[in-house]
């Protein structure tokens, strides 16, 4: 029981302690890796939208080339 006591009289002292400059740059680093990550995740979508485009871009121009071919008589392989 004293055992107990004593440890739940730690806990409540460290707890109640300031924080210090390393708890201040432990929460600025996390702070950067968040904005980060949310950077990163802003290119990807944006890279996302570009190869989306571009396969739309692709699809219309082998359309056009096979249109092309049909009306040339030549033949395109599938």
């Amino acid at each position: 029981m004293l055992k107990r006591l004593a440890l739940f009289v730690l806990l409540v002292t460290f707890g109640c302690l300031p924080p210090t400059e390393r708890d201040f740059q432990l929460a600025q680093t996390i702070n950067e890796m968040s904005d980060a990550m949310n950077e990163i995740r802003q290119l990807s979508y944006e890279l996302q939208d570009r190869v989306d485009s571009l396969s739309m871009m692709m699809a219309k121009r082998d359309t056009v080339i096979r249109q092309l071919a049909n009306l040339a008589g030549v033949p395109v392989p599938p």
